[in-house]
């Protein structure tokens, strides 16, 4: 159930509660009404869970070791079940669409008994309706909920992000039926299956089978993903796939397991920006008065156009059918390696286009080339030269001046000219590191600059973003030289 707001009339989802739910809070997250909607969606897709024979919940629990149920099903016009009925806690399958909160992602509102506007999120009985294609199908790849849950409870952990360690732990403990393997993830103690290698490759694919009919998950599977979530949380650009697949992981599903890792990160870092921005405290638990997080830049990082290279097979061209096409609405190229990778989960897909776009091309607040800006200061901090390369470009063509962004790119914080760009570039930087380091100082710095409040929540938002798509550039592919993701964003104001 969606608990209320403090004093407020507005219902409380996943992020609120990461991030404290306090009335401001609410306040300046209902600054930009689609991002509350699309986030609480990302989620759901990604975490699908059933308690039982019924519709898919999707929400999770907020609290305790039960996932939380409405009143009814959180379905559109059909339950979201395949051929057979899933048992335990196993994922929403079939083509009918999970759609508990349809996010709106086009100029229209969110329909159903729910409203789609102000600082609380639509929970309406019926499919959110808007005037581009809302992201509403739930992908099964045949990673199980416990799965999930244990990558996202050991992001959460090394993020110090205690409602997220509560949370996560509950759908984990309900997940598995135990609570052994969530206090090992908490105290960092090895899990069964951490030294999985080539010899213990065959018996776990076996157990794949079972795993994917059952919702269950072997405890090598669960030590992969949880050690993959631990390497992408904290070295991004050290990310390999190498235990995924001796744990038996198949493509599709490794495309799940990091979007899985890279959306928590992103929430983590979410939730410390708008906690630090409703009450000067990020949460993180780090010492505000400790210098600013900086970034170095160096000769490998370029505005010349670059190659990403695929680690695992991305869908040929002529598997694309309309529902990845409508999942990419808003870019200007859908057949590229990246997007055909990322094609393998189309759920998550459809939802994280409309994240990527509301988050960088709303109207108002925050200028386009400064949120671009954001972008990259965080693809340096986590060492993606393909993400900085493309953002750079995007900076320095809606700046007018490319001298200043490559002086960034070849020197990194220090060179950053102009007292707004430097503090544009240290609130950013400040949500990257694992826990977020952003002090008060940093926003209030802005604040006297003239940032208004709706500039200063689309900051966040953007450097937050990049907490996702770094991760998912650096664990699945390589670089070598070809635009791919953000240049299908319209680079205009």
């Amino acid at each position: 159930m969606h608990q209320a707001v403090p004093k407020t009339d507005a219902p409380v989802d996943v992020l609120d509660r990461f991030a404290g739910a306090t009335p401001e809070l609410a306040r300046l997250r209902a600054l930009r009404p689609e991002l509350i909607e699309l986030e609480q969606r990302a989620y759901e897709v990604l975490f699908p869970v059933r308690t039982g024979p019924g519709p898919a919940t999707g929400s999770g629990p907020a609290t305790g070791p039960g996932p939380a149920t409405g009143p009814g099903p959180a379905t559109g016009p059909g339950p979201a079940t395949g051929p057979g009925p899933a048992t335990g806690l196993g994922l929403a399958t079939g083509s009918g669409p999970a759609t508990g909160l349809g996010p709106a992602t086009g100029s229209g509102s969110a329909t159903g008994s729910g409203s789609a506007t102000g600082s609380g999120s639509a929970t309406g009985s019926g499919p959110a309706t808007s005037a581009r294609t809302v992201p509403g199908t739930v992908t099964d790849t045949g990673v199980s909920v416990a799965e999930r849950a244990a990558a996202a409870l050991a992001v959460a952990v090394e993020h110090r992000r205690a409602p997220a360690v509560g949370h996560y732990r509950a759908l984990l403990d309900t997940a598995t039926g135990e609570t052994a393997t969530a206090d090992r993830i908490i105290a960092r103690a090895p899990l069964d299956g951490d030294t999985a290698t080539a010899a213990t490759a065959a018996k776990a694919t076996a157990a794949t089978t079972t795993a994917t009919a059952t919702g269950a998950a072997t405890p090598g599977r669960i030590a992969a993903a949880v050690a993959h979530a631990r390497l992408l949380t904290h070295t991004p650009a050290r990310g390999g796939l190498d235990a995924l697949r001796a744990a038996g992981f198949t493509d599709p599903q490794i495309v799940t397991v990091s979007q899985t890792v890279a959306f928590v990160n992103h929430q983590m870092q979410l939730a410390a920006g708008l906690a630090l921005l409703a009450t000067g405290d990020s949460g993180t638990g780090t010492d505000p008065g400790a210098p600013s997080t900086t970034v170095a830049g160096g000769p490998r990082y370029t505005t010349d156009v670059l190659t990403w290279r695929p680690a695992i097979r991305p869908l040929a061209p002529g598997e694309l059918g309309e529902e990845h096409r409508a999942a990419l609405a808003g870019k200007a190229r859908v057949d590229t390696p990246y997007f055909r990778t990322l094609g393998h989960d189309l759920g998550i897909l459809a939802v994280r286009t409309a994240i990527d776009l509301a988050a960088f091309t709303a109207e108002g607040g925050l200028p386009r080339a400064e949120r671009e800006l954001a972008a990259t200061a965080v693809s340096l901090y986590n060492g993606c030269v393909y993400c900085a390369s493309v953002h750079a470009r995007l900076t320095a063509r809606l700046h007018g001046d490319p001298a200043p962004v490559r002086r960034f790119l070849a020197y990194g914080s220090t060179a950053v000219l102009g007292r707004r760009w430097k503090l544009i570039t240290r609130l950013a930087t400040g949500l990257a590191p694992v826990p977020a380091t952003a002090a008060e100082a940093d926003v209030e710095a802005l604040r006297e600059l003239g940032l208004t409040e709706l500039a200063l929540v689309d900051l966040v938002h953007c450097a937050a973003f990049f907490g996702w798509a770094n991760r998912l550039m650096l664990s699945l592919g390589s670089v070598e030289g070809e635009d791919q993701e953000h240049e299908g964003r319209q680079a205009t104001e």
